[in-house]
């Protein structure tokens, strides 16, 4: 292959390097990708006035399960969907506004995210 200044070919064998990850470090990688997510929504997610026992942001959690990492709110919490998007009232008249407190923590801190993703994998990829 010719030589050439451009970067493209750095940029290839970093790709092809990327590409090699072991799924053992994609996984750690990302648990602590979603550990760092989750602590970034925590303070954004308002505490129930009308429910004491079951605030969504006591109910966040990170899931690693059949090789998949999530962030999930547990069972007895459903009801963030509703809040993140809002919903109809209960007597039909009007609209709840959604908080988008996911979405928006989300895109604030997206590349944050990557960049710890990419820093980790390359850590472990050095050996």
């Amino acid at each position: 292959m010719a030589t050439n200044n451009n970067g493209f070919a750095d940029a290839l064998n970093e790709i092809n390097t990327l590409l090699k990850v072991d799924k053992n470090v994609e996984i750690k990688v990302l648990e602590e990708a979603a550990e760092y997510f989750v602590r970034k929504l925590k303070p954004r997610i308002k505490k129930s006035e009308k429910n004491k026992d079951n605030h969504l942001r006591d109910n966040l959690k990170v899931v690693v399960k059949d090789k998949m990492v999530s962030v999930e709110f547990e069972d007895k919490a459903f009801h963030w969907y509703m809040v993140e998007h809002g919903h109809k009232k209960a007597n039909g008249k009007g609209k709840v506004k959604g908080q988008h407190f996911v979405r928006n923590t989300f895109d604030a801190e997206s590349e944050r995210i990557a960049e710890i993703m990419a820093n980790k994998i390359i850590k472990k990829m050095e050996g």
